[in-house]
């Protein structure tokens, strides 16, 4: 699975290329603004020499048919540094940037903006720092998540498969190939996100337990946090959508340690109890 992608988005590189000519001049001459207030928010963080790339993100999501508020959420460090001149530019057309109250690594792509609007009935859509969005993004998750408020909507998502009453290592998780939610479906937050109202309050209430339980796997405690609120996953399209990724020196270094390495393994075995798999195991027997 995750070699096909790894491939998929090598093949893609010099495609890649191509489509941040546009976007780095829309970053120079471009005067389109990002709305200030929105039912929805888009929420993303990223750090250290991620930032000089950035933008090439965020004008893609700008260029989108449907607008919403964009929070950039940055560690201390980085917010009070100097930062690039694309960054500058794009802060003078509207986005917005804040800085995180502590160091949440991956989780604080959400974690600031949950709390920042639990309980108004807002709902948050996540983006990673390196990828290019198409112009439908925010437009074709809406429509999805306005048909099912009590669902997480991702554009990419991988079945958790078990064997024996038991999980398989992550690495033998496979695509999800249907439009059906379900409990057995792990969203996965590089291809996006849309996270309802009522799930950010779940998630808020739970605190930041995650940073001992899943510091550097975001995914899986978001998932072990819509399986015990009820909330089911469901992809956008019945098969995973992967969106270009913007050439970078640190691409790929969570998915590296996470899956290659065994590292969501590890923060699984910690998140999942004996009930979440219970309720994995049933939501397999029922659907198989």
């Amino acid at each position: 699975m995750w070699i096909s992608y790894v491939l998929g988005q090598a093949i893609s590189f010099f495609f890649t290329l191509f489509r941040m000519i546009p976007l780095a001049w829309d970053n120079r001459f471009s005067r389109a603004r990002f709305p200030r207030e929105g039912d929805v928010i888009i929420s993303l963080t990223s750090h250290g020499e991620r930032l000089h790339r950035v933008h090439y993100t965020l004008e893609s999501i700008a260029r989108g048919a449907v607008q919403a508020p964009v929070v950039l959420w940055l560690d201390e460090q980085d917010y009070h540094a100097g930062w690039p001149r694309p960054l500058r530019r794009l802060v003078a057309r509207g986005l917005q940037v804040r800085c995180s109250d502590g160091c949440y690594g991956p989780h604080t792509k959400y974690w600031g903006q949950f709390r920042e609007v639990v309980d108004t009935g807002k709902r948050v859509a996540t983006v990673d720092d390196d990828m290019i969005y198409p112009e439908w993004f925010l437009q074709r998750l809406l429509f999805i998540g306005d048909l099912r408020d009590d669902a997480v909507i991702a554009y990419r998502a991988h079945r958790i498969e078990l064997r024996d009453d038991e999980l398989l290592p992550y690495v033998k998780w496979t695509p999800v190939n249907t439009c059906r939610a379900s409990h057995l479906h792990f969203a996965t937050g590089v291809s996006g996100v849309l996270y309802p109202a009522s799930f950010i309050t779940y998630v808020v209430e739970q605190g930041d337990v995650f940073r001992e339980l899943s510091p550097r796997a975001d995914d899986v405690w978001l998932h072990a946090c819509a399986l015990r609120s009820g909330h089911r996953v469901r992809q956008v399209y019945s098969h995973p959508r992967n969106f270009a990724v913007v050439p970078s020196t640190q691409a790929g270094a969570l998915v590296i340690g996470n899956t290659l390495m065994g590292g969501n393994d590890e923060q699984i075995e910690r998140v999942y109890n004996r009930e979440d798999v219970a309720v994995l195991v049933e939501a397999s027997r029922r659907e198989d």
